[in-house]
């Protein structure tokens, strides 16, 4: 590939990096997998399992941005 015939100006950073939309996609998938278990009692387990993981996910990916937004802060004073 020659990389020296892209154009990078038609990149989006923001959209190359939106953590909540692959963990949206990511939690999607899941719920796609899990609906595949047959057993009632696992299914559900599994599924509020995930659920908090993602819930997990998307509230680390709100800290590191607001530590970025900070240290953004920081270095601007």
């Amino acid at each position: 590939m020659d990389f020296t015939k892209i154009d990078f100006s038609k990149f989006d950073a923001a959209k190359l990096f939106d953590v909540d939309a692959a963990i949206s996609k990511m939690e999607e998938n899941t719920r796609t997998a899990t609906g595949y278990i047959y057993d009632v009692k696992t299914r559900e387990l599994t599924q509020t399992i995930t659920t908090a993981g993602f819930e997990f996910a998307r509230a680390q990916a709100a800290a590191a941005k607001a530590f970025g937004d900070a240290v953004k802060k920081a270095v601007q004073i």
